[in-house]
């Protein structure tokens, strides 16, 4: 009798029977968007470390176990990721991915359109994109590897000034669809339903757990967003300098409007000819804040800042120091939001 009753309860605490769901995802952003939606119900495995950048991002043999186990790979897209569209084609993963960047209802805008005051507007007509491929979903942005945190600061010190700009970008040009979706609130809705719909296919039995996440973390994002936009219409007039002109989905929503960038490439230190300009536009607009990444050398700031009486602060666009769990991406927005505030304000 003993025998049969641990042979039960063996059989009931198999792995196949406590087995989650996994959702791989590429960067910190994507990670906690999905988290708002999988609670404790499914597992995250983030590819690119919080450290790291996806911008010269190389995959790595552990790596490719993760995208081939996955239940779901979800990802920003090609454009930031370039270096997952090969893998997920090879594992037969491109049909079950959620890409963000082509998913339907996304408000996207090219990087060449500049910076005009589309408050909440960012380009409606790239949606007929993206009604195909409500199934195809995202294709990460933010996975930041724990243990390959060199691979991205190495390449990004002093003696590297007239090289690095392309390769380091993975297709990352400046000159197509930006990328940076996740600085969005609108997009980040997106994602969560796209995120909510896949979960409740792969694991019904959790469906109605997953959907009222999604109810949740839509109304906490409304109430977020409410609350930044009044703190970010106190310093909408006031100009100031970017690392790299990555921030425009925030900058349009919220009504700010840099005036001008270090560095077109994140992994491309500026020349001296491009510092002196920058300094004299730091005089001529009276630039209140210049802002580094922590994810790049900040001896490219400082050099630049070297003389010149100017406010400075770090500014994270993938909430490297965010506690990932349900709430991360409404702390993401405040640790953004407050970062403006604070160099601005």
């Amino acid at each position: 009798m003993n025998k049969l009753l641990l042979t039960l309860g063996v059989t009931a605490l198999s792995p196949l029977a406590l087995a989650k769901p996994v959702i791989v995802t590429s960067i910190k952003p994507v990670s906690m968007v999905v988290a708002a939606i999988t609670g404790d119900r499914a597992d995250i495995e983030q590819i690119v470390s919080n450290s790291a950048s996806p911008h010269d991002f190389a995959l790595r043999p552990s790596d490719l176990r993760k995208i081939a186990n996955a239940d779901t790979v979800v990802w920003v897209g090609e454009s930031l990721e370039r270096f997952l569209e090969k893998p997920l084609e090879n594992a037969s993963k491109e049909d079950s991915s959620i890409e963000w960047l082509a998913l339907n209802g996304m408000n996207l805008h090219n990087f060449a359109e500049g910076h005009d005051d589309h408050d909440d507007h960012e380009d409606h007509d790239h949606d007929k994109h993206h009604d195909d491929h409500d199934d195809h979903e995202d294709h990460d942005h933010d996975k930041h590897h724990d243990d390959h945190e060199d691979h991205d600061h190495d390449k990004h010190h002093d003696d590297h000034d007239e090289h690095e700009g392309h390769e380091g970008h993975e297709g990352h040009d400046h000159s197509g669809v930006d990328p940076h979706v996740w600085l969005s609130p609108e997009n980040a809705k997106i994602l969560a339903q796209a995120v909510s719909k896949r979960l409740s296919e792969i694991d019904a039995q959790n469906a109605a757990y997953y959907q009222a996440n999604l109810a949740e973390f839509e109304q906490g994002l409304a109430a977020k967003d409410a609350q930044i936009r009044t703190a970010l219409n106190k310093v909408n007039t006031v100009p100031y300098i970017v690392f790299h002109d990555g921030y425009s989905y925030f900058e349009r929503h919220y009504g700010l409007q840099h005036a001008g960038e270090i560095t077109v490439s994140p992994e491309r230190k500026p020349g001296a000819k491009k510092v002196a300009e920058l300094r004299h536009e730091i005089e001529e607009n009276h630039i209140q804040c210049v802002f580094s990444e922590p994810q790049f050398s900040p001896a490219i700031v400082k050099a630049l800042l070297d003389g010149v009486n100017v406010n400075t602060a770090p500014l994270d666009p993938l909430g490297g120091d965010i506690k990932l769990d349900s709430n991360a991406y409404y702390r993401f927005l405040d640790s953004l939001s407050g970062q403006f505030l604070s160099c601005l304000g």
